[in-house]
């Protein structure tokens, strides 16, 4: 593979004892961009075993201190066919030189060699996050060939006052989560996500969560019909509001049957978190929302009063 990028930093494939400088350089830009982005980061499956070790590669300065990276990680998710994720980074001393959209170029033509000289005649997927608000590097994916996927929200409230008490729709019944229904849950949420293009959440993981100490179930509850049948859910966590310290609740998961939705299932169970949680004390709310089209959050906003603190955006181009 060609390790050249740009003429401002020295390029080279990262070795297995770069690993640490790559950590730790990754640790420095979250503590100065504070994004969202580190969240998201979190949800692929960064490991050397997913790395592609052709397609990462770091730039190193005059006082050889690597100042910037790009890497792919495989999704080894089952039945998804080749799949890359491209992370990339760049310390702000560098930016303005343009390097973060050298480095999403290089890494589009070494995945096309890397794919025919590993994969030949297998398509291939790419997708890079951007959070919302960055049309320069919108300009430059969207050169390469990149479209807009997915939508990603971090919205916010406090609760010093609390969104009107809804109905329950008619038919419908809610209930406080219980761990019986644990299962059940699971396999409604991979139901629910799987039509809007979601990926599954494995049992282990699903079961590993719920054990977590984070996890709350008297702040989670669920929905269901006049034939007793799960139709809805929300998962709630405690979360701290990193700034003032104040405690705060967190939606998780949250879904409807798909052919229970627009009947106001998920309000009515959102709605009724936010009480639980200020109730036990809690001074703000978070949710993250996950849509193909960015306007599911609207009804959020307008019926239960949240704000959009973060937003993301998953671009992805597929090559034939």
């Amino acid at each position: 593979m060609e390790p050249y990028v740009e003429p401002h930093l020295t390029w080279r494939l990262l070795e297995p004892s770069d690993l640490g400088d790559l950590e730790a350089f990754g640790g420095q830009l979250d503590a100065l961009d504070n994004s969202v982005l580190s969240a998201m980061g979190k949800e692929i499956p960064t490991s050397t075993d997913t790395m592609v070790p052709e397609l990462t590669i770091g730039g190193w300065d005059a006082y050889r201190s690597l100042s910037a990276y790009g890497a792919a990680y495989r999704d080894p998710a089952p039945g998804r066919g080749l799949r890359l994720f491209l992370l990339g980074g760049v310390h702000p001393v560098y930016r303005h030189l343009g390097i973060g959209g050298k480095i999403l170029q290089w890494q589009v033509s070494q995945a096309a060699t890397w794919r025919d000289a590993n994969h030949p005649g297998e398509p291939l997927w790419l997708g890079c996050y951007f959070e919302l608000g960055r049309p320069g590097l919108d300009r430059i994916a969207g050169r390469l060939g990149f479209a807009r996927e997915r939508y990603y929200y971090d919205l916010v409230r406090d609760l010093d006052t609390l969104p009107r008490e809804r109905p329950t729709p008619a038919g419908v019944r809610i209930e406080p989560f219980s761990p019986q229904h644990s299962e059940e849950v699971r396999v409604l949420h991979n139901e629910a996500f799987s039509s809007i293009g979601g990926g599954e959440v494995a049992a282990s993981d699903w079961a590993a969560r719920i054990a977590d100490d984070d996890f709350r179930a008297e702040w989670s509850f669920l929905a269901f019909d006049e034939h007793d049948a799960l139709i809805g859910y929300e998962m709630s966590s405690a979360d701290v509001n990193e700034e003032t310290g104040a405690p705060a609740g967190w939606t998780e998961r949250f879904g409807v049957r798909p052919r229970d939705r627009g009947r106001g299932v998920a309000l009515k169970l959102l709605s009724e978190a936010l009480r639980a949680m200020r109730a036990d004390g809690c001074r703000e709310a978070g949710i993250g929302i996950d849509t193909p089209d960015g306007l599911a959050l609207s009804r959020l906003v307008a019926d239960l009063g949240y704000t959009t603190r973060d937003a993301v955006q998953l671009l992805s181009r597929s090559l034939p």
